[in-house]
């Protein structure tokens, strides 16, 4: 792709995925069901379906694990539909896939596709682009989603909370109300505070989030964010449902499932395939492996 290509050509348009209802050319119901008389991936597929419906169906805790560059490709909906129709009780997300879905619902900001064979990341860069492995954004649009957006926050999470610190699952809750009130409803964070849904991020300087608090006018004033807390509230949610029988079961999106993660009830992992395993924002470099594996 060369210097004078251009990059934002309606044709483009990197498009958020929707999730429609059953309609009059039969479901996607029907289709994974048959896919478990398949073969290869295809009747992979349909177990994994077979999985997530016993997981929804039963009594069992139900944690969502989110990874790899799942919101700036667009999948950010299919999250939010899932959480909206109580299909996850825990959220477990990477700092950048719980921020960068307000890219689709930020004014005026599209992304866009480009080959990541031929891409030129020199000119993108002049041209004022950051670019995921095969798609892009504006630049100054990205970093006001970190700065101006999430930067506010603090600066008012600093007025509003009076204790010396917060565990991040509180903060990402009152990030979910806060977005929500600045208008992004529509947002990861937003729909899980509205659903109750705890949201826990382990990396969460590293995205955006990190760049609004280091942005901030009154981070030094913000509350102190306490991981260690976050740690006694995952181990107490996941006790109460094992002390109470109810078990627990984990679907992964986006990453593997680490070897201690498969003794649970029923663990799935869903994860896009590709050679060239990494994904770039101009200067700034993150690598990511990807494969695609079901456990059951």
């Amino acid at each position: 792709m060369t210097r004078d290509a251009r990059f934002d050509d309606p044709n483009l348009v990197r498009e958020p995925m929707t999730v429609a209802e059953d309609g009059v050319r039969g479901s996607v119901l029907g289709l994974l069901g048959r896919m478990q008389k398949s073969a290869f991936q295809g009747r992979k597929l349909g177990e994994a379906f077979e999985v997530w419906k016993k997981m929804i169906e039963g009594d069992s805790l139900i944690c969502l694990g989110y990874a790899a560059s799942m919101s700036s490709a667009g999948m950010w909906p299919l999250v939010t539909w899932l959480v909206e129709r109580g299909y996850v009780d825990v959220l477990a997300s990477t700092s950048a896939n719980i921020t960068e879905d307000l890219l689709d619902q930020m004014d005026e900001t599209r992304v866009y596709r480009v080959d990541p064979e031929h891409v030129d990341d020199v000119a993108l860069a002049d041209k004022g682009y950051y670019r995921f492995y095969d798609h892009i954004v504006s630049s100054k649009k990205y970093d006001q989603m970190e700065t101006v957006i999430t930067g506010r926050f603090f600066d008012d999470l600093a007025e509003t909370w009076r204790k010396p610190t917060i565990p991040t699952v509180r903060l990402l809750f009152e990030l979910g109300l806060w977005l929500g009130a600045k208008g992004f409803p529509n947002s990861i964070l937003a729909t899980a505070a509205r659903a109750q849904v705890p949201v826990f991020c382990c990396g969460l300087p590293d995205g955006p989030i990190g760049e609004g608090y280091s942005t901030s006018p009154k981070a030094e004033q913000a509350p102190v964010v306490d991981f260690f807390k976050d740690y006694r509230i995952a181990t107490d949610i996941m006790d109460t449902a094992m002390i109470s029988k109810r078990g627990t079961s984990v679907v992964f999106l986006g990453g593997g499932v680490p070897p201690r993660e498969r003794g649970r009830d029923a663990a799935q992992s869903v994860d896009p395939d590709h050679d060239r395993q990494h994904r770039l924002r101009w200067a700034r470099r993150r690598h990511a492996r990807h494969r695609v594996h079901f456990v059951g």
